[in-house]
This record gives structure tokens, sequence and C-alpha cells, in this order.
């Protein structure tokens, strides 16, 4: 597999990873009105640029450098994304479990 199928395969679950965990709190809150979603979509946006950083330089080292051999910071760019999404998907884990430990414990 390509390093360039790696960097955009990432870049999908990282948005799907996000797209997840925003559902499950949303649905951890319910749907009042009052929850304060102005400053729930202030943090994800702040989620979503702390891993996107490392994911657009990694496609940037990847388009304009030739010698790909020996490319430290495309590693590390790809291991931080790769671990910070795994950090997003645990949390993604925690938020559902609750909310499905909420809903039995009410019926």
């Amino acid at each position: 597999m390509s390093d360039l199928v790696k960097i955009i395969l990432t870049c999908l679950g990282f948005i799907l990873i996000l797209w997840l965990l925003f559902l499950g709190i949303r649905k951890l809150k319910g749907h009042n009105p009052s929850s304060g979603y102005r400053s729930l979509a202030g943090w994800f946006m702040g989620l979503f640029i702390v891993g996107a950083v490392p994911l657009i330089f990694a496609l940037y080292t990847y388009v304009t450098d030739e010698r790909l051999d020996a490319n430290i910071g495309l590693g590390l760019a790809m291991l931080f994304a790769w671990a910070y999404c795994a950090l997003l998907l645990c949390g993604v884990v925690g938020v559902w479990g609750r909310y499905l430990w909420q809903r039995n414990r009410e019926k």
C-alpha cells in the first residue's frame, strides 16, 4: 500500500471517528436546546485542527519531496495521527458505552 493511500485512509478514519464522537456526545446530552452545541462545535473544531495538521504535513511532504526513503518527519506525523485516532477511538467507545448504559438503566 502506498503512503498516499495510508494518508488518505487515516484522514477518512479520523473524520469518521470525530463524527461518531460528536453523535455520541449529542445523544448522551439529549436533544435539549440548552445543551450548548456551540461550545461543543468549538471543541470539535479544535480536535479536528490538532489531528489535521500532521496529516496535512504528511500529505505536503509526500507530494513535494522526491526522496521518501528516510523521511523522519513523515513517519512522526503519521505516528502522531495514528496515536491521536486511537485516543479519540477510546473516547468514542467510552461515550457510546455510557450512553448505552444510561439507556438500559432507564428501562
